[in-house]
């Protein structure tokens, strides 16, 4: 009797053992497919504002000596930055998509004029930490004694929040920002 108690313990054993690991494999999966899935976007997101902020800076040689940047500008730059996403991503949503461009000027050499934002987004705004005027370190003096212009394009995309979910916390929002001298 003592034989057969021992074996259908053993099996026991087993079951509750399997469920203990395929819960933790399962956990495993879903938190690698997560940061897969946000991993991905970043690097498009990342790319893509790049480019949109160096479109931003090169306007300035493209349309003469405009250096600041209007409404029409910026909206051009907000679909050019939803349709390269739409292309890039079969799962695209543009509710769930987010652009702010933002221009620092200056009236003189280390005098801030003022800063520039457009907001694009309808249920997504971007939250950006740090606020431009606090960079103007970045800004160097050109070689006509003007202080150049600073150029940031933020794009952020609210992405599923598989894990999140799971441990109670919002990992759901992508975003990336990239800042360049002007002109």
């Amino acid at each position: 009797m003592n034989v057969i108690n021992s074996i259908s313990n053993k099996r026991g054993n087993f079951t509750v053992e399997f469920a203990i690991v395929g819960l933790f494999l399962s956990i495993l999966f879903v938190f690698s497919v997560d940061v897969i899935v946000k991993l991905s976007i970043k690097g498009k997101l990342d790319r893509l504002s790049y480019s949109l902020v160096s479109i931003l800076k090169e306007r300035t040689q493209l349309y003469d000596d405009d250096f600041i940047i209007t409404q029409l500008d910026t909206s051009s730059l907000a679909k050019i930055a939803s349709k390269s996403m739409e292309r890039t991503m079969s799962s695209f949503s543009d509710e769930r998509f987010g652009v702010t461009i933002e221009e620092l000027t200056f009236k003189k050499i280390g005098v801030i004029d003022k800063v520039i934002s457009y907001d694009y987004g309808d249920r997504y705004q971007c939250k950006i930490i740090n606020p431009l005027d606090k960079s103007e370190n970045l800004s160097v003096v050109t070689t006509w004694n003007r202080q150049a212009s600073l150029f940031r394009v933020t794009l952020c995309y609210k992405t599923d929040n598989l894990i999140g979910d799971f441990l109670g916390i919002d990992f759901s929002n992508v975003s990336s920002s990239s800042v360049i001298i002007g002109r």
